[in-house]
């Protein structure tokens, strides 16, 4: 009888994830406080100081699809935005890096989501993600392809106060 070696709970379900992951999944990353309660509902407004994205040509375009893309996947959840004041505010922090090589040239785009307290201005929640930038994509693709990783940023959202086993 062929005997496997047990392997751990976290690497097998790692293994599992990627097997099934999309080759254009973006990846993306998630944290919490961990002493913080997070209801099941929820209300936030957008921390305009707070905003940063590069100048760029289609720089209004990028921050309504950002903002547009986030709302809905937050209101998803039970969070939905509201004139102030709210329970939570939520920012971004947008940059593109451009990569020019002798063979290949390409820009890779990074969007932090940063969630904190309104009354406290306690930082609760941070999501992550990086990914090439497609030129050509309409904006369609474009939404689609964001809210893919929102709703992977998101899957665990709002955060337990429990651990998992």
């Amino acid at each position: 009888m062929l005997r496997l070696p047990k392997l751990p709970s976290l690497a097998v379900a790692l293994l599992a994830g990627l097997a099934c992951a999309s080759p254009d999944a973006i990846p993306v990353s998630s944290t919490h406080d961990p002493l913080v309660r997070f209801p099941a509902q929820a209300t936030f407004s957008w921390d305009e100081s707070a905003i940063s994205l590069p100048e760029m040509p289609e720089r209004a375009a990028t921050d309504a699809l950002l903002r547009e893309v986030a709302e809905e996947a937050f209101a998803a959840r039970g969070y939905r935005p509201a004139a102030p004041p709210t329970h939570y505010r939520l920012s971004y922090h947008y940059t593109v890096n451009e990569r020019i090589g002798p063979d290949v040239a390409k820009a890779v785009g990074s969007v932090s989501i940063l969630m904190t307290e309104s009354d406290s201005g306690r930082r609760v929640w941070l999501g992550f993600g990086r990914a090439e930038i497609y030129v050509g994509l309409s904006r369609e693709e474009r939404k689609a392809r964001l809210r893919g990783a929102l709703d992977h940023m998101l899957a665990e959202f709002p955060p337990s106060g429990r651990p998992q086993d």
